[in-house]
């Protein structure tokens, strides 16, 4: 298994990009907020291929997946990088994967808010471009099951996650995020029927903290909210009751012994559920390659 995936680049070519947009040289990877955040306009219409299980039978319907990629990364890394789209294949499972749009330092993001990672503060709406695809989908493919649509990604894309499952819900059964976080700032969600929550995170990751911080650990950039946070936000938001308790570990990543992985989950919540999975000594580089895909896929769908 390769070591890293589609993401951002870490450690010290990031940092060093960090640093010389503070000091207003170009940068390739995140800068700090430089222009002030101004009200969104109409959403850009997002494309992306729907990729259809083979030999469908008549009057059968597939779930369909949304994977978002992460700040400076694209779609064709998700294809190409991860083992996402023969898992899919394999499990049957309808899938896609759209490109966001180009930020003023020609990187692709997710505007999911003052945390990350609209960082030159373009006007945008990329709840409601998400959603308008997705429905979009969901009318010009009749074989796709509306009442089973999943929505994933990482770091970016992850928080991207996070803001769409709080302000559009009833699109969704189930949401991961994957070395992401949910919103610092103070948000109302809209209350979900019924809807799937985890977050995936390594407790070493020095991009996006587990404890929360800064992103990048730069004190110039965006503060997120820690894995705990985005945790406990979601077991209110969905209702859960009592305290969250320890499940069974996995092993979701093969770079680490044994069951590396620490699952801690609430065990009623009036409308859903949320785990929060712990990876121990994991980076940010987590869930590409089997067998994160099978172990989250088993979790939304449970």
């Amino acid at each position: 298994m390769a070591s890293k995936g589609p993401v951002e680049p870490a450690g010290a070519p990031a940092a060093a990009s960090a640093a010389s947009a503070a000091s207003g040289a170009p940068s390739t990877s995140a800068g700090p907020l430089e222009a002030p955040l101004q009200a969104p306009v109409a959403p850009p219409r997002l494309e992306a291929p729907v990729h259809l299980p083979e030999q469908l039978a008549a009057g059968q319907k597939a779930p369909l997946l949304l994977m978002l990629h992460s700040i400076g990364t694209s779609a064709e890394d998700i294809e190409r990088r991860t083992d996402w789209p023969k898992f899919a294949a394999e499990q049957r499972i309808a899938w896609m994967a759209p490109n966001g749009p180009m930020d003023a330092q020609g990187r692709r993001f997710w505007d999911a808010g003052p945390s990350c990672c609209n960082f030159t503060g373009q006007r945008v709406d990329h709840v409601a471009a998400l959603a308008e695809l997705l429905q979009r989908t969901l009318r010009e493919h009749p074989e796709l099951d509306a009442e089973r649509v999943y929505l994933g990604g990482i770091s970016n894309g992850g928080f991207m996650a996070h803001r769409f499952a709080c302000e559009a819900p009833e699109l969704l059964r189930g949401v991961v995020s994957i070395s992401g976080a949910g919103p610092l700032e103070r948000v109302t969600c809209r209350t979900p029927k019924q809807l799937r929550v985890l977050e995936v995170h390594g407790d070493a990751d020095p991009i996006v903290s587990y404890r929360g911080g800064h992103f990048l650990n730069m004190p110039l950039l965006p503060e997120h909210a820690s894995a705990a946070q985005t945790f406990a936000d979601w077991a209110a938001r969905l209702g859960c009751r009592g305290d969250a308790v320890p499940g069974d570990a996995l092993s979701l990543e093969k770079r680490y012994p044994g069951n590396e992985t620490r699952v801690s989950r609430y065990g009623s919540c009036e409308h859903g559920t949320v785990e929060l999975w712990t990876v121990s000594g994991g980076d940010h580089y987590l869930g590409f390659y089997e067998p994160s895909p099978r172990e989250i896929w088993r979790f939304l769908t449970q």
